[in-house]
This record gives structure tokens, sequence and C-alpha cells, in this order.
């Protein structure tokens, strides 16, 4: 059977990257780094679901849905909005979402994979033919029975781990930078006002400046005249 289709938009290749990770052996997985290449992809392969970064260049995540939403079958491709500010998706999309799910960062692997598996049937597990079962020495199924969950658990361990870590540095890494940005405007306009200040008083400095020489025009006038006199 042929695996379903996830198509991961994020202009981070370490979110990317994880994603595909924590996917593999479950979904086909496809990438694109910003919302006009995530568009053509959706276009020439019709995912089954999409996990869509909000905060991108160009175009954000909810800009980029809108475009999706206009392509004909994809109207109801079920779509995962995910980013580590959430104010900033509810700044352009009030709650409750009703066009997308919307999972937050950092998230942990096994909450992905469940998010998933709320749109998308997972694909069914094959049974062991009878005739090997049979064959299989009863110890030694008991073995696998308790070491196979074991090293599984350990590996799911691991895999959030990673998750956490890279999607924990890239938070930060946003959130210094929206600090940051929002520091550099404050500043901007501190010096927008003194620049305002300044012109209010250089235009006050100009009239004073005018009214004194109308006045020593009106002196000199007088000096003119009394001259002739």
């Amino acid at each position: 059977m042929t695996a379903k289709k996830v198509l991961v938009i994020d202009d981070s290749i370490m979110i990317r990257k994880m994603v595909k990770s924590i996917l593999a052996g479950k979904y086909d997985v496809l990438e694109a780094s910003d919302g006009k290449s995530g568009l053509d992809a959706a276009r020439r392969a019709f995912p089954d679901l999409i996990l869509l970064d909000f905060v991108m260049p160009k175009y954000n995540g909810y800009q980029t849905l809108q475009a999706i939403r206009r392509v004909e079958g994809l109207q109801k491709v079920p779509v995962i909005m995910i980013s580590g500010l959430k104010e900033q998706v509810t700044e352009h999309v009030p709650e409750p979402f009703t066009e997308f799910d919307f999972l937050e960062k950092p998230f942990e692997a096994d909450v992905l994979v469940s998010r998933i598996q709320n749109f998308l049937i997972p694909e069914p597990v094959q049974s062991v033919p009878e005739s090997v079962s049979r064959s299989t020495p009863a110890v030694v199924r008991e073995l696998q029975r308790s070491e196979e969950p074991s090293l599984q658990m350990i590996v799911n361990r691991l895999t959030s781990t990673e998750t956490l870590l890279v999607q924990g540095i890239e938070n930060l890494i946003q959130r210094e930078v929206v600090a940051r940005f929002n520091e550099l405007n404050t500043r901007i306009d501190r010096q927008d006002k003194d620049i305002e200040t300044l012109n209010q008083r250089m235009e006050k400095i100009s009239e004073q400046i005018d009214h004194q020489n109308k006045g020593l025009m009106l002196i000199l006038r007088e000096l003119k005249s009394l001259q002739g006199k």
C-alpha cells in the first residue's frame, strides 16, 4: 500500500529534517522551504496532510494556506499550523481555529505523530504469518515482546529529546530576534520624536529670524527717510 504523503513547509532546514526523521517509515515526507515553493509542491504532489510553519519570510503560514485553498483538489487537505509564537497567529486568525489545527513549538515527537494520525489513518501493520509464528520458539517470542517495546521506548525518548532541543534553540532565537526588532523599533520611534522636536525648534528660530529681519527692514527705511529730509 502506498504511504500517505505529508508536506512540510518550513524555512528551517533543521525542523524539516527533524520532522522527516520522526515520520520516517510511517509517511512519505515532502519538503518546502517557503510559502511559494510549498504551494508549488502541493500543486504537484497533492499531499494527504500539510505541516505548515506560520513565521516565514515573504509569505506567512496563513497567506500560504489561503493560496493553497484556492487550488482545485486542495481545499480540504488537513493543515497543521506550527509556531513557537501563538500570539503571532492569533493576530491574523482569532481563536478558535477552524481552518487548520494548531501545534505549538516545541512539540514532542509522539505528539506530532498523534496529531497527524488524527487526520490520517495509519498504515496497517502486516501480521506475522501463522506458520512463522508457530515455528518460533515460545521463549524467543517472549524475549522479542519484552525487548522490542524497551528499544522503541528508548528511540522515542531520544527522538523527543532531539526534537525539543532543536525546537527550543529555534524558538529562543526567534524570540530573541523579535525582542531585538521591537527594541530597534522603539529606538527609531524615539529618534523620530527627537527629530520632530528639533524641526519644531528650527521652525521657531526661523520665525524669530524672519520677524527680526522685518524689524531691521523697518529701521532701515526710517533711517533712509530721515537722511532724505
